[in-house]
């Protein structure tokens, strides 16, 4: 690629995530349940943001990839959160699932977010997954979870059932919501698996609530039982979607 069409890319895609920020509705979000395996009642939502319909940044992980590439993460991060907000204004007995960005621990809400931000905190049950990666910094993750914890937020351990050192972290920050990943067949869903033997563990001992993510069967539904997990997302228990009326 020349260096006239790199830069005329770079330019399209920053003027694409700034058009997103311009209006942040275009972000979606969508929500998927999270229910109760004995009854399927709903216990919340999980909200994941996308770029416009149509452009190269339409999937999720393309949009993050290219806003990091930007330096855009955090303002990003932000106005998906007071989105979600608005959206669940009013559902205080219902959790709001959320994935924060690394790159936003410890940075200031933008003031003209600030409203969105107070009433979530007063209103909302906001649950915030930390994923393996960003277990690799440990000061990060020290960073996060106080700023996590000062906002009176769930802490939700995702994707850990593999990597040792986030394990040793997890044990020592007490999780709410530990994810079993049911989408890794031979490892998350086997219980004799070593990662996954801890992670229950490390559940057991803090009195986390265990979720199982890819139920996408009925014989996901058992699986996950058997593990312990008393709440689940997946195609068995609804695809993401528009937020259902309260």
């Amino acid at each position: 690629m020349s260096l006239t069409a790199d830069v005329q890319r770079t330019f399209r895609t920053r003027e694409l995530i700034e058009d997103l920020l311009d209006d942040p509705r275009q972000l979606g979000p969508d929500y998927q349940p999270i229910r109760r395996l004995d009854d399927r009642s709903v216990v919340g939502y999980k909200a994941t943001g996308r770029g416009r319909a149509g452009t190269e940044l339409a999937d999720t992980l393309a949009l993050l990839e290219q806003a990091q590439a930007l330096g855009l993460v955090e303002r990003l991060d932000w106005a998906f959160r007071a989105l979600a907000f608005e959206d669940f204004a009013g559902r205080g007995d219902i959790e709001l699932h959320l994935t924060p960005e690394p790159e936003t621990y410890g940075t200031l809400c933008p003031p003209r977010l600030a409203a969105a931000f107070g009433r979530a905190k007063r209103e909302l049950t906001v649950a915030a997954e930390l994923h393996a990666a960003t277990f690799r910094d440990p000061a990060l993750v020290r960073r996060g979870v106080a700023e996590l914890r000062e906002w009176g937020w769930l802490l939700v351990a995702a994707d850990v059932a593999d990597d040792t050192a986030a394990l040793d972290q997890l044990a020592i920050l007490r999780p709410d919501v530990v994810q079993v990943d049911l989408t890794l067949p031979g490892r998350t869903a086997d219980p004799t698996h070593s990662g996954v033997r801890r992670l229950l563990a490390v559940a057991a001992e803090s009195g986390a609530r265990l979720m199982a993510l890819g139920v996408d069967s009925a014989g996901a539904v058992a699986t996950a039982r058997e593990l312990g997990c008393v709440v689940g997302r997946g195609a068995a228990l609804g695809a993401p979607g528009p937020l259902p009326a309260a």
